[in-house]
Order: C-alpha cells, then sequence, then structure tokens
C-alpha cells in the first residue's frame, strides 16, 4: 500500500484543517452518530464522563472496533475520554494537550 498522505488538526484557523467532532452519549443509541463522524473523515472525542460504566464499556468496545476496522486509532486523553483519528488524520501531541488545557471537550470533575 502507498503512504497515506496525513491530514493534520491545526489549532489556528485553516480551511485545509479536520474538524474535530466532540460526542457527549447519553446511550448506545448515539453509537451510530460516533460512526458517522468518524466515516466523514474527522477525529472524534468521544467524552464518557457523564456516562456509567455500563453505556461506558460496550461505546468503549464498539469504538475500538470502528477505529480497528477503518484503519484508524483510538486513545485515552484523559479519564474516560478517547480521541478516535480516522487512517489519514494526525493529532500531535502539542493539539491533544491544547484540547485538554481548553477544557471545553471535558467536564471538570
Amino acid at each position: 500500500r502507498p503512504p497515506a498522505r496525513l491530514r493534520g488538526v491545526e489549532a489556528a484557523p485553516n480551511p485545509a484543517a479536520v474538524k474535530v467532532h466532540l460526542i457527549l452519549p447519553r446511550s448506545f443509541n448515539d453509537a451510530q452518530q460516533i460512526a458517522d463522524r468518524f466515516k466523514d473523515g474527522g477525529p472524534v472525542i468521544l467524552n464518557l464522563q457523564s456516562a456509567d460504566q455500563d453505556l461506558s464499556k460496550p461505546l468503549i468496545d464498539f469504538a475500538s472496533g470502528l477505529t480497528y476496522a477503518l484503519d484508524g486509532g483510538m486513545q485515552r486523553v484523559a479519564d474516560k475520554v478517547f480521541l478516535l483519528t480516522p487512517r489519514d488524520v494526525e493529532v500531535s501531541a502539542e493539539e491533544r494537550a491544547r484540547m485538554l488545557e481548553r477544557g471545553g471537550f471535558f467536564n471538570q470533575a
């Protein structure tokens, strides 16, 4: 397979930058929204901080299978907060840190 071109997530406004989607699921039915946003080609922040264990576990399993099947990646960026990245998107460590610092993505616990 030829090497893929990576699209980066930029902190500064940039028309070529990829939009990051934040999802705060309330039920397993929100799994479709996770998949749809991920298939659109943008990173997804999956914030499970308000979800109980009975919802969190199946959604983590779903997101893990989704990212594996579509050659993406999944990493924990905070307690019960996961970053799902499509195959051709890279989020730098600096941008992940900015996401955490902004606090807008995550509930303050």
